[in-house]
């Protein structure tokens, strides 16, 4: 096991990313999915003239219950050990949402998610502070709207990096992904959300995970826990997921 946790870490380093093929159970994706169809159709409802990641694509948080939280998610070896080793044993998870692009919806701009560590130098590479963890409750082929990425370009600053990828020398890749596979990232690589083009919403969950020393904004719309999934974690969910004690409900 040793031997795939340093292939995977290696990959987030070197491409900016790493997929864990059909690591979730797809039994769970299902049930993930149909819990959120209603939700994400009332949000659109409510935001459909106002959407917040651009047409037709909503950024939701997610509640720490059932089946959103499963501890075959939070507590998986793997996946753990994948982030310990990027981001040290103290590291933590303190935030859980859902990004989904429905008919209609267009391309992103390219971006990144976080910026520089050093605000006097934006272009200066250091190791990630932050790690996103991505799965998908849904198949996503071409036409439902694929996260593109561009690899290798949180390695460069980003300046250069757009140029490059403006200039065709490094393609925008679409990630194909069955319900079930894992996509854990650094965030700082460039990418973009693509249209869905289907009338099935493209449901997909992310885990922001940081360092233990870092610190970033979050209040209760970020995520609530049930007071019964609290006292049900294990000691290392605990540890990790140590943020949402306070908005234990």
């Amino acid at each position: 096991m040793a031997l795939e946790i340093d292939a995977q870490v290696e990959g987030i380093h070197r491409e900016g990313f790493c997929i864990l093929p059909q690591h979730l159970p797809q039994e769970l994706m299902e049930e993930c999915n149909q819990a959120f169809l209603p939700i994400v159709r009332q949000f659109h409802a409510e935001h459909a003239d106002n959407p917040n990641r651009g047409p037709c694509r909503h950024y939701i948080p997610l509640k720490l219950e059932p089946p959103f939280y499963d501890r075959r998610i939070f507590d998986d070896d793997a996946i753990v050990a994948i982030l310990q080793v990027v981001l040290g044993e103290d590291m933590s998870m303190d935030q859980y949402a859902s990004d989904t692009p429905l008919k209609g919806s267009v391309y992103q701009d390219v971006h990144a998610d976080i910026g520089s560590l050093f605000d006097e130098e934006p272009e200066m590479w250091h190791p990630p502070a932050v790690i996103a963890v991505n799965f998908p409750f849904v198949d996503v082929p071409p036409e439902r709207g694929p996260f593109e990425v561009a690899r290798g370009s949180h390695l460069l600053p980003k300046s250069e990096a757009l140029a490059k990828i403006e200039a065709g020398e490094i393609p925008l890749e679409p990630l194909l992904f069955e319900a079930g596979d894992v996509l854990i990232r650094d965030p700082r690589c460039l990418h973009r959300g693509s249209p869905n083009r289907t009338d099935t919403p493209r449901g997909a969950a992310v885990i922001g995970c940081h360092r233990g020393w870092f610190r970033r904004e979050r209040n209760q719309e970020s995520g609530v826990m049930p007071k019964a999934v609290w006292q049900g974690l294990s000691k290392r969910e605990r540890r990790h997921l140590r943020h949402y004690e306070k908005w234990v409900e």
